[in-house]
């Protein structure tokens, strides 16, 4: 009987043990995991009222982490507008329609202008202090510009024709896959070429310029975007930043739009906060 109680109390003890152990082991693979991330979270909001009402939301984050030759990007964005106007009432002809007496009948019209959000995560391998093979796997979706998912896998190389305390600048090229399915319209599926520059040079200790651009370019659509930005430093970790974006899809329209556009530009003021 007491050597049964015994192989039990031993029994439990070498499964705490493992247990515990195993915990550890588990806490450290997350720690290794967790640390050694860096980079910039982004916010801005403007709200206006009167007579017409509108609001923009609009976040941003980008974390970069290196490991021996491996550098691994996760970034993300968010812009959401909305707007509220008051237009005058139209019949099927387009006459004005008149209440009972005799004025025009007006209407408040409501919508979003925007509603954006993009994810995204790009490993890099650094066969040389310069070069690097690179992918992307990203998501994003703006259903007033008709893009209800887009979603891409890309890989290429790319080069960092020089890097130092004051900027830098680098290119990349690369071929892979996009899907976009449409709000309205058939879906765009296909091979795509991609091609990315960024460019960042720092004027002063507390003055930063960068400007971005990449394209994904298809049988099917041709997507561009520019960035463009000017950040102020106001403290160690916090600059005042004004940034404008430039987009632009050749074939993604909606025909019940009647501000469709080809093309989009988004102006904002912004506080970045280093991580």
């Amino acid at each position: 009987m007491k050597h049964t109680t015994f192989t039990k109390h031993l029994g439990a003890a070498v499964v705490f043990s493992a247990l515990t152990v195993s915990s550890v082991q588990a806490e450290d693979a997350v720690d290794a995991i967790i640390q050694g991330w860096s980079g910039s979270a982004t916010m801005g909001m403007t709200n206006a009222t009167g007579n017409s009402e509108a609001s923009n939301i609009s976040a941003a984050i980008r974390l970069g982490k290196t490991v021996g030759k491996w550098e691994h990007l996760v970034f993300g964005s968010l812009f959401q507008g909305s707007s509220a106007i008051v237009v005058e009432e139209r019949d099927a002809n387009g006459e004005v329609v008149l209440d009972t007496d005799g004025r025009p009948s007006r209407k408040i019209v409501k919508g979003d202008n925007s509603d954006r959000i993009a994810l995204g995560y790009q490993p890099r391998y650094y066969w040389r202090p310069r070069t690097y093979f690179f992918g992307i796997l990203d998501y994003e979706k703006d259903k007033p510009a008709n893009v209800k998912s887009a979603t891409r896998q890309v890989i290429g190389v790319g080069h960092k024709f020089y890097s130092n305390q004051t900027g830098f600048f680098s290119a990349e090229a690369g071929f892979g896959n996009k899907n976009t399915q449409q709000v309205f319209g058939d879906d765009i599926n296909g091979g795509i070429g991609y091609l990315g520059l960024n460019y960042l040079n720092r004027f002063s200790d507390n003055v930063t310029f960068n400007a971005d651009f990449r394209a994904d370019f298809g049988s099917e659509n041709t997507f561009t975007e520019i960035g463009l930005g000017l950040a102020f430093k106001l403290s160690e970790k916090m600059a005042l930043k004004i940034t404008h974006f430039q987009r632009g899809n050749s074939d993604i329209s909606d025909g019940t739009n009647p501000l469709d556009s080809s093309t989009d530009g988004v102006t904002s003021f912004n506080l970045v906060f280093d991580i």
